[in-house]
This record gives structure tokens, sequence and C-alpha cells, in this order.
């Protein structure tokens, strides 16, 4: 079994390479401070492993909406469980190691999302 280069991406969040190594996913991502990324939930657990940084986590139980927000400074393991929605904002530029099982598929959280965009645009503003 090899580790295979899948494809990266990159915006002013930072970067994501996706890599797999057999039925496992691991992608490895970069959130630069002040920025998030998640604000969606999937249907399988994840571990997301902070290498370096500082992030803010928010993770809302969808089934009776309490929210959790938690600080986790590197070196540290996150784990998600399913149909929990989540989001990452960096407090400090950041790196995290996502691995989980099968094919990636999310489902948008809108009040996660809203935090995300309200980002992006707001650092759009400040070009």
């Amino acid at each position: 079994m090899n580790l295979q280069f899948e494809k990266q991406v990159e915006d002013k969040r930072g970067k994501i390479l996706f890599l797999s190594l057999g039925t496992k996913k691991i992608n490895i991502v970069e959130i630069k401070k002040g920025f998030a990324r998640g604000g969606h939930f999937h249907n399988f657990p994840s571990t997301h492993i902070v290498v370096y940084g500082k992030i803010e986590l928010r993770e809302e139980n969808l089934k009776n909406n309490v929210e959790q927000i938690k600080k986790n400074s590197a070196p540290s393991i996150i784990n998600v469980q399913q149909n929990t929605a989540h989001l990452f904002i960096a407090l400090e530029d950041s790196m995290f190691i996502e691995i989980f099982d099968g094919e990636y598929q999310a489902v948008d959280h809108p009040k996660y999302r809203k935090i995300i965009d309200e980002i992006l645009h707001s650092s759009d503003n400040n070009c």
C-alpha cells in the first residue's frame, strides 16, 4: 500500500494537501491566523492532529444544538464524532492533519458557514 498524492488546493486561508493510503484519507490542512475551516458535518468520525499553532474548535451536537468551544494548541488530537458540526478558527498560523476512512462527504452547517463567509468577506475589505 502506497501513500498517494491526490491534489492540492489553496486560497487565502492556506493550503490543503489531499492524500490517500488505501481506504484512509489524509488531508494536511493549513489555516492562517484569523481564518476558519470546516463549517460542516460528516457521516463519519474524523481525527485531527494539530501539528503546530493554536485552534479554536467549535462543535455543535445536531441532536440537541448544544455547542462546545475549546482551544487546542499543538501538539494535540481532536476527535470529531460523526454528524457533529465543527468549525476550526486559527488563533495563530496553524496546521492539522485530518484522517478518516472512505470517501469525503460533508453537509454545510449554516451557523458555522456564516462565520467562515463573514471572515472571508471581512478579509476582502482589509486588502
